[in-house]
C-alpha cells in the first residue's frame, strides 16, 4: 500500500459512493488506474464492506449512548446471549482494555426503551452509561 492508495482510501471513507471519475481526478490517477486499484484493495481486504451513514435522530433514535460493562468471567456466556438477542438496539460492539471489559454503541427510540435495556443488562454485568450529547465534526 502506498501514498495513492491511502489518498483513495482517504476519498472513500469520507464518500463510498464517489465516482471512480472524479475519485481519479482527486488522486491524479486514470479512472481505470484508480478502478484496479480499489479492486485490488477489495481482493486484500483492506476495504471490507461499503457502508452507509445514517442519521440516527431523523430515525427515531433520541438516545444515543455508550455503554461499558465490567463482569467477570462466570457471566460471559450469558451476557453475550443477551447481547446478541439485541442487536436492533447496538451499533457497534467492542471489547476494550481497562477497567471494564466491553463497550456497546447503541440507539434507542425513548427513555423507556433504554431504561429496559438497561434492566435487562443488569442481569448480566456491571455497566456505565455515557449519554452522547453531540457529533463533532
Amino acid at each position: 500500500m502506498d501514498k495513492t492508495d491511502l489518498k483513495i482510501l482517504k476519498h472513500l471513507n469520507k464518500d463510498s459512493h464517489i465516482k471512480k471519475n472524479k475519485l481519479a481526478e482527486l488522486v491524479n490517477l486514470t479512472p481505470p488506474a484508480v478502478a484496479t486499484r480499489i479492486e485490488q484493495l477489495e481482493d486484500e481486504h483492506v476495504i471490507k464492506k461499503y457502508t452507509i451513514e445514517v442519521d440516527l435522530e431523523k430515525m427515531g433514535y433520541i438516545h444515543q449512548v455508550f455503554i461499558m460493562t465490567e463482569m467477570d468471567y462466570r457471566s460471559l456466556k450469558k451476557y453475550l446471549n443477551f447481547i446478541h438477542s439485541k442487536r436492533n438496539f447496538i451499533r457497534h460492539h467492542y471489547q476494550i482494555s481497562g477497567q471494564m471489559n466491553y463497550m456497546i454503541q447503541s440507539a434507542f427510540h425513548s427513555n423507556t426503551e433504554l431504561n429496559n435495556f438497561l434492566t435487562e443488562l443488569g442481569k448480566y454485568t456491571n455497566y456505565q452509561v455515557l449519554n452522547v450529547i453531540s457529533e463533532l465534526s
